[in-house]
């Protein structure tokens, strides 16, 4: 089997092949699916049921049904991670759930879904492999009214679980959690995602701690919410867009990641609907129409960063002799930050420069104030074809990757966009004056 995805898609494990058949749910349906994975074949099941069924929106319990029968394509496939959701599923039959107690019907007001799965089967979540799934939902209560249940299902299963959202939804479910809150990985997201290139390491860190063969684990990462800068939100979207290649398909993680519909713009919620495969919103569960995959990442890396907004101040890199680290500190003091934020932005600045001048011989460097920092931008006539630079973890990338790693650690923010008209990194520090 050939597949779309670069080889940077695939940063570590082994791609499991995974095969459904729909005879299998549908009976006399003929069709038979295999992909990297299971939302890779979910993708492809939702396109057939929609067009060959008529499920447009085909309800929670069929898509639970398809993936409990989606298995690697290997036939020796041992038990692997199917759990019932109900420990009790005589005292529950799946057809036609009753619509919520608010009698609007269906998650959306309209009518409830008529549930066409057979009483006999029962829930079952299948939790082989790597799951991004955009969750919406209406306020507080709405919030921890998803969240909750996913936390405490996933704690009585044993399996691993980090929370990564901000104030005040990060207090509420420790609340709401009460005793559970002990047993869960928390991380403010105000404070992790403050420079969005820091999250996927820390989601590559607790997967390879705690996931493995047997071992799923859960997460809850939101890294927009309403009141971020418009800048960070531009990189997070980035970020959860890198989100479906970071992660291998074969790692068992699930991942929900939370928008409040009630407080982001239509163009947010738009975005989140092209970096995520799946929307999730209340018992509605379907693929995303919009869903851009790679191709979406590309369009956003290669995508140019906005023109400096004031004056800019040009500073010749000096290969042999170093000059531009003291012009870059005495720049920085001027505007305003503390010497230590002033030798941070001058040591990014200076790994990243030099790698690009290795590369391609000729590097531009130019320094400006907004209202909200002083930024830097680092430019060179080379491309970059990897996007997730920076944001590997890894210190054995390439030089170029290291030293944008080293900038994320250095930096508020680090901005990367490369096309054919060549590389722009742009680095933000928020202190002293600038800063205000």
């Amino acid at each position: 089997m050939t597949s779309s995805r670069p080889e940077w898609a695939y940063p570590v494990g082994v791609v499991t092949v995974k095969r459904f058949a729909c005879g299998d749910v549908i009976p006399g349906c003929a069709l038979v699916v295999t992909g990297a994975g299971d939302q890779s074949v979910l993708d492809q099941v939702l396109a057939h049921a929609a067009a060959e069924h008529g499920m447009v929106n085909p309800p929670l319990s069929l898509l639970e049904l398809v993936m409990a029968h989606t298995h690697p394509l290997c036939p020796d496939r041992g038990r692997g991670h199917l759990r019932l959701v109900d420990p009790h599923p005589g005292q529950h039959d799946p057809v036609g759930e009753t619509a919520p107690a608010d009698g609007r019907g269906g998650p959306t007001g309209g009518p409830a879904h008529a549930d066409p799965v057979p009483a006999a089967v029962r829930r079952i979540r299948a939790h082989e492999s790597y799951r991004h799934e955009c969750v919406l939902y209406g306020g507080l209560d709405d919030f921890l009214t998803t969240m909750v249940p996913f936390i405490r299902d996933g704690l009585a299963r044993e399996e691993p679980v980090m929370v990564a959202v901000a104030q005040p939804r990060l207090r509420a479910l420790r609340s709401a959690l009460g005793p559970d809150a002990d047993t869960v990985r928390f991380a403010d997201m105000a404070d992790l995602g403050a420079n969005p290139a820091r999250i996927i390491p820390a989601w590559r860190d607790f997967t390879q701690r705690y996931s493995g063969p047997g071992r799923p684990v859960r997460g809850i990462g939101e890294p927009i919410w309403a009141g971020r800068r418009p800048v960070d939100i531009v990189e997070s979207q980035l970020h959860e867009a890198l989100l479906n290649t970071a992660v291998a398909p074969d790692t068992p993680l699930w991942l929900l990641c939370p928008y409040d519909t009630t407080t982001l713009g239509k163009e947010v919620l738009a975005e989140a609907h092209r970096s995520h495969p799946v929307i999730v919103r209340g018992n509605d569960y379907r693929g995303s129409t919009s869903y851009g995959g790679t191709v979406h990442i590309d369009t956003l890396f290669h995508r140019p960063l906005p023109d400096p907004a004031g004056p800019v101040t040009g500073i010749v890199f000096d290969r042999d002799r170093h000059r531009h680290i003291e012009q870059l500190i005495r720049h920085a003091r001027t505007a305003g930050l503390p010497p230590a934020d002033a030798v941070k932005l001058a040591v990014a600045v200076h790994e990243i420069a030099a790698a690009a001048y290795h590369d391609t011989g000729d590097v531009r460097i130019r320094l400006w104030t907004d209202r909200a920092a002083l930024l830097c931008d680092i430019t060179d006539p080379g491309r970059i074809t990897d996007p997730m630079i920076g944001r590997t973890g890894s210190n054995s990338g390439t030089a170029r990757d290291r030293a944008a790693g080293l900038a994320n650690q250095l930096c508020d923010l680090v901005q990367i966009r490369s096309n054919p008209d060549g590389t722009t990194a742009r680095l933000h520090i928020r202190s002293g004056t600038a800063a205000r």
